[in-house]
């Protein structure tokens, strides 16, 4: 339910914090006191419509918190596992919008977007006032309804969903398999194409690295070509200086003299003629590079087109050749499960069309008990209206069949129909039912469906708009009924429901010497009577007040009648 709501800076309210209790809550006032301006927050707050004409005048934004507590372990269930926010007994709900137009929301601490905070209320409130809000004009929640009211289609809610899951697993077996006929010969022709294709390219898995190597050393060809001549001029003679091997001989000469002196000098000696003879090989293997150094443009122009094709099929296979050849195997197998799946297609194809037919029955079954329980609601629907005042009224609920096998709400779309007056044909209840009524059927309905109904709360704006007398008096025995299950925010005009509430909130304005403000007051004994005798237009004085506790005691009396039977 909620228990409090905290408005800042909405229209005329500067800062008010109001209280809930459970049961029915009252909120009354003189007209242009400011309720209108609650509704607008708890609209806003509720992700209604952002608008920054409501941000009070000289202030730069505006903000409303609701704290939520009691929440059904269904509304707890959702808020963790569609919304992804953590969340037990209490929620906390706020939003903020700047003149600019900047628009924060967020559940429990969490930013969200406005859509979930919609989801989360349509699944906590009714907020009659703005339509965006009413669960009853949801056709999705109209189907809910009649499931919970029926108690009948639970278990085949269940099957149903077990079956769209096994004909989905069957369909991925299908689609393994190349789907229809036609998707599986545009598959074949694929996967023999790119098969064709990887084997006739006859690629290595070292080749792309060294037709690379080569490349490189190519275009370094000229390069190359230089160091090497320059290498094998300053190892061998030249007219300008002497040359390595040149000057090794003349140390070998040198070491020659004394080499026989002892072992060390002739070691260098033997150290030097080595030198001299690897020298001589490295001389003429640089000979023998420089006459093969001959740049091929034929082959460069092989190499870089053949590098250029290998890349081309690592993008389209994997990126590498390894990625490419393990696609090459996967889609050999495939192919062949392809070519010699037929038997297993034909047989997964008989069970999907096996378990569509058991689909269609239960969706037949479900559309059966749904129509039944329809009935039942009606009928009910119908006889709390003629209570409430509506003699003529008339309530049906038109099935629609959908044309979608996977819908796990079965094949039914419903419409709440509705006319309120005699000879006039039913219409989609949205587009008929004026305020007055609208709130008159809501009641009625949540009277009806309170036992299965898991919204928590709601909340009636001037339900008593276009009533008087008795049916006034009727209105608020069913509040009071409702109340007992449910939690009642009504903003209204009569004294009867004014007198019929357990907790009373009045709402005031008032100025200082530079602004109006708007206040809410929880009204103690003393100022609810003061408030019913000037709902009911008598004086202030000790009649008027005899006359509101007398009401006041009436409504006492038939509130502790109902909760004791």
């Amino acid at each position: 339910m909620l228990n409090t709501l905290k408005i800042e800076n909405v229209a005329l309210i500067d800062k008010v914090v109001l209280s809930f209790d459970k049961g029915l809550n009252v909120i009354s006032g003189e007209t242009g006191a400011g309720k209108s301006i609650i509704l607008d927050a708890l609209s806003f707050v509720f992700g209604g419509r952002a608008d920054r004409t409501l941000i009070r005048s000289g202030c730069e934004r505006m903000r409303v918190e609701a704290i939520f507590n009691g929440l059904s372990n269904s509304l707890i269930k959702f808020i963790n596992e569609e919304l992804n926010i953590s969340a037990e007994d209490e929620m906390f709900l706020s939003r903020e919008l700047d003149i600019n137009g900047k628009n924060i929301c967020k559940i429990n601490g969490e930013l969200v977007p406005v859509a979930s905070v919609k989801k989360i209320c349509q699944k906590l409130i009714d907020l009659h006032g703005q339509s965006e809000h009413l669960a009853i004009l949801d056709n999705n929640y109209q189907l809910e309804i009649i499931d919970l009211f029926g108690k009948e289609s639970d278990k085949l809610l269940f099957a149903l969903r077990e079956k769209i899951e096994q004909v989905k697993y069957i369909e991925a077996d299908i689609i393994s398999l190349g789907g229809s006929e036609s998707e599986k010969q545009n598959l074949i022709d694929l996967y023999t194409y790119q098969i064709n294709e990887i084997c006739d390219a006859k690629v290595t898995s070292d080749e792309y690295d060294k037709l690379s190597d080569e490349r490189k050393e190519m275009q370094q060809y000229e390069k190359i070509n230089e160091s090497l001549k320059s290498c094998y001029e300053l190892n061998c003679k030249n007219n300008f200086s002497n040359s390595t091997i040149d000057n090794l001989s003349d140390a070998v000469k040198s070491m020659q003299s004394i080499s026989n002196i002892n072992k060390h000098y002739a070691n260098i000696l033997d150290r030097l003629k080595s030198m001299v003879i690897e020298i001589e090989d490295i001389n003429e293997t640089i000979l023998l590079d420089i006459q093969n150094n001959i740049f091929d443009q034929d082959r460069f122009d092989y190499i870089d087109g053949r590098i250029d094709f290998i890349k081309g099929l690592f993008r389209k296979y994997g990126g590498n050749y390894d990625a490419m050849m393990k696609y090459y195997n996967d889609i050999t197998k495939k192919l062949d499960n392809l070519i010699n799946g037929q038997e297993r297609y034909l047989q997964l194809n008989a069970e999907k069309e096996e378990v569509l037919n058991e689909i269609s029955a239960i969706q037949e079954k479900l559309t059966a008990i749904r129509k039944k329980s329809a009935k039942g609601l009606i009928e009910k629907l119908q006889t709390e209206l003629r209570t409430l005042g509506m003699p003529n009224a008339r309530v049906d609920v038109e099935f629609t069949k959908i044309m979608e096998p996977y819908s796990y709400m079965g094949a039914d779309r419903v419409e709440f129909m509705f006319s309120s007056n005699l000879g006039f044909e039913l219409k989609p209840l949205n587009k008929v039912v004026s305020g007055g009524e609208m709130s008159r059927v809501v009641l009625a309905y949540k009277i009806v469906v309170s036992d299965v109904d898991d919204i928590q709360t709601i909340i009636f704006d001037e339900i008593d708009s276009g009533l008087s007398g008795n049916i006034a008096s009727v209105v608020g025995e069913y509040m009071a009924r409702l109340s007992l299950k449910k939690q009642i925010i009504a903003i209204s005009h009569l004294p009867q429901i004014c007198a019929m509430a357990d907790y009373n909130i009045k709402v005031e304005k008032y100025s200082d010497a530079h602004t109006t403000h708007t206040k809410a007051t929880v009204l103690n004994e003393n100022n609810l009577y003061e408030e019913i005798a000037r709902l009911m237009g008598a004086n202030i004085n000790e009649r008027g007040l005899e006359i509101s506790r007398d009401l006041k005691q009436k409504s006492n009396e038939y509130k502790l009648k109902i909760k004791t039977t």
